[in-house]
């Protein structure tokens, strides 16, 4: 969003602290409204991505000036010399500027800013304490379209200010009482049309006259130091209107991870569920027979199929043949034997209760090429295990 404030006009007196104690009125607006509205302190203007502020074309002039062919250093130390003629006052009270050189120009042609250097200071000052890093100073006249018939006007109180654009380099502003007649500039066959200099024409400006002021600032060097002075660059980053936007769409990335989480979590309890009731089935289909009676069974397959899960494995088969399995090298043995299952990638290991096995049933356990000790009563089933006897 884009933010146009319209400078008010110099008054007649000189003396700078005679400017503050007047009530020197500011206009803004934002680039999608279309009036302007009027304020004496900038400082509690909305924070807004860049600033387009409009100098009066009165206050301002723009001059189309033939430069010799040397550097832009040189043509600046030179410049008071070359326009001295057009000055209305010494060097030393006016700004002078050499603009950016445009694609359009010849190479010899250069467009040079003439002000009164107090009022651009004190223009600065109002300036700096804005609340946004991208500030642009143009005169307003550029904004406003090349016409060899209109006359362009603004009436405040009992004066009205008009502006005359023949071209970019050719403008003309003048001041008059408002009861007065129009100032006849030169001889026309016709009488000039007269066009209303409103917030609308300025703003439509923007968009169509871009390529006359994009690379023009008027902010002098000074501007810097008084936004520096005022910390304004801090209390741009400390804005709450700045972090509006970024809170809200953080607000919402939250909600989504939030959300997203909390699905997440919901798809691993289900999937848990999935778990026990396959390996529940696939141990009760197989181990029927020694799963009756056994209070503990369903507890032993909870944990064993967590403990697949969280080690992020499926069955693929492999659990009921190792329950076959299993059952195969059991066949021997009384159902209480079994006490304990745990299935993880590792295999499925089984534990017994040493008490219920004679010496013959555990060593034809423990012959069992299949089965791995890991215990006195703890052994483990390897994965795939039986293949080879397949």
């Amino acid at each position: 969003m884009r933010l146009i404030i319209r400078c008010p006009v110099r008054p007649v007196a000189i003396n700078a602290d005679d400017w503050s104690a007047q009530d020197l009125y500011f206009s803004w607006a934002q680039s999608n409204e279309a009036d302007f509205e009027k304020v004496l302190d900038l400082d509690a203007l909305p924070v807004v991505d860049s600033v387009l502020a409009l100098i009066p074309g009165i206050d301002v002039r723009v001059i189309a000036l033939k430069v010799p062919a040397v550097s832009t250093k040189k043509i600046q130390q030179i410049l008071p010399m070359l326009i001295e003629d057009e000055l209305l006052s010494s060097p030393s009270d006016t700004n002078i500027q050499l603009l950016p050189h445009a694609l359009d120009q010849s190479s010899d042609l250069r467009l040079v800013s003439v002000m009164n250097r107090d009022w651009l200071l004190w223009l600065s000052q109002k300036l700096a304490v804005i609340n946004c890093e991208q500030i642009q100073l143009i005169s307003e006249s550029m904004l406003l379209p090349v016409s060899n018939s209109a006359l362009f006007f603004q009436q405040e109180d009992t004066t009205t200010f008009y502006t005359s654009k023949k071209s970019t380099s050719n403008v003309l502003c003048w001041s008059q009482p408002a009861d007065d007649p129009v100032l006849a500039i030169e001889e026309h066959h016709a009488q000039p049309e007269l066009v209303e200099l409103s917030a609308a024409l300025l703003i439509d400006g923007i968009t169509t006259e871009k390529k006359s002021y994009v690379s023009i600032n008027l902010l002098p060097d000074e501007f810097y130091d008084f936004r520096a002075e005022r910390q304004s660059e801090l209390q741009h980053w400390l804005s709450r209107d700045l972090w509006k936007v970024p809170l809200r769409w953080a607000k919402y990335a939250t909600l989504t991870l939030c959300v997203s989480y909390l699905g997440y979590l919901f798809t691993l309890v289900w999937q848990d569920r999935q778990w026990e009731a396959l390996l529940q089935s696939a141990a009760h289909q197989v181990l029927s027979d020694r799963a009756e009676g056994q209070a503990s069974f369903t507890k032993l397959v909870k944990a064993s199929c967590l403990a697949a899960h969280k080690n992020i494995e499926n069955c693929d088969g492999d659990f009921e043949r190792l329950l076959l399995t299993l059952q195969n090298v059991l066949k021997d043995t009384p159902p209480e034997a079994l006490k304990g299952l745990e299935y993880s990638k590792k295999g499925l290991v089984f534990e017994l209760q040493e008490s219920t096995l004679s010496n013959t049933q555990r060593l034809a356990i423990l012959q069992d090429s299949s089965v791995q000790r890991l215990g006195p009563t703890r052994f483990l089933l390897s994965p795939y295990a039986s293949l080879a006897h397949d």
